[in-house]
């Protein structure tokens, strides 16, 4: 399921309860491609969209996994 907010809220309690730490943009959006990574978007390959679908963070994967990167551009957050 996608949901931008319960998602959010999903990957700090995670962090929090893994005292991991957040890597995620805290509004959702990637400061790279500009594109919500909690929701479906497109591939972007040196700034420009290649046309392809790409599946966001569902609210289950925020919930279970460290967000370490873009779904969408695969910018990595913790470099």
């Amino acid at each position: 399921m996608y949901d931008v907010q319960e998602s959010i809220n999903a990957q700090k309690k995670y962090c929090e309860e893994h005292r991991a730490p957040h890597f995620a943009p805290n509004n959702g959006r990637c400061w790279s491609c500009n594109q919500n990574i909690y929701a479906p978007g497109h591939h972007v390959w040196k700034g420009k969209s290649d046309g392809r679908e790409s599946s966001g963070i569902t609210v289950e994967k925020a919930g279970r996994e460290l967000i370490t990167g873009c779904p969408h551009c695969f910018r990595s957050y913790c470099d």
